[in-house]
């Protein structure tokens, strides 16, 4: 991710807009434009709850969290086996790639798995602290059952709207891979931006927050890549193998 993008989205004047932005879509455009979803054809409402919600559930964080801790106890043993020649001259010739390159592409990943884990796990932290402290009512008990639109410092799941959870997840999962695999930009950010809008749709969220949602989830990882970069910068990538290699090479190490 180019690093003029990356100074943006972290930048204060965004952050302030963002408020701002978040503040007048509470204020003005969330009862309308939940409103009006509830006017659109029910096909609208089945895509949402049928194809796009469940990917909610693949991308969950804590899957993600715990993939990601599965691969560095595999690169911590994989470390381990380089004590023992026999083996690992064994997954040389089995994968044909060399000391520097395995040694140099496990440290690289284990590198971005940290990074993975520390952004999902603090955004989701700082997303469920905003809730506690916002207690803003979802859509549906606003409407039919009549909580207040706020009622500050409330841990009820009734009223933790604000900011929505799953957009922010979204948002963190997408930003990371869009860091990490520099391309797709669009689509990642497309279905992100789905994930967000159908929670509108499910009746568990209000568009502001959605909006606030997305920046919270984008802004964390891109936040802390700064602290990440130097380390990722340092590996030299003739001397790292592709993902699609890195997952053989673990492979290997497994029924080795």
């Amino acid at each position: 991710m180019q690093q003029k993008v990356i100074l943006k989205i972290t930048s204060l004047s965004l952050f302030v807009s963002v408020l701002i932005i978040t503040f007048l879509i509470f204020n003005f455009l969330d009862l309308y434009i939940y409103e009006l979803t509830r006017t659109f054809p029910q096909l609208f409402f089945i895509f949402f709850k049928k194809i796009i919600d469940p990917l909610s559930d693949i991308f969950d964080p804590l899957n993600l969290i715990i993939i990601c801790l599965i691969i560095i106890l595999l690169i911590f043993n994989f470390k381990y086996l380089l004590k023992n020649k026999n083996k690992f001259n064994l997954i040389k010739e089995k994968t044909g790639l060399t000391s520097e390159k395995i040694i140099n592409s496990v440290d690289y990943f284990s590198l971005i798995c940290r990074h993975f884990i520390v952004s999902l796990a603090l955004a989701g932290i700082l997303c469920n602290l905003i809730k506690y402290v916002m207690g803003v009512a979802r859509p549906k008990y606003f409407f039919n059952e009549g909580f207040e639109r706020i009622d500050f410092f409330n841990l009820y799941h009734k009223t933790n709207s604000f900011p929505s959870g799953h957009t922010q997840a979204a948002f963190t999962v997408a930003l990371l891979f869009m860091i990490y695999l520099k391309r797709y930009y669009f689509l990642i950010f497309f279905i992100a931006a789905l994930m967000g809008i159908s929670r509108i749709f499910m009746s568990m969220h209000f568009p502001s927050d959605i909006f606030f949602g997305a920046y919270l989830g984008a802004v964390i990882p891109v936040f802390l890549y700064n602290f990440y970069k130097p380390k990722i910068d340092s590996f030299d990538s003739k001397n790292l193998v592709s993902f699609n290699d890195f997952i053989k090479l673990i492979y290997w190490r497994i029924f080795i």
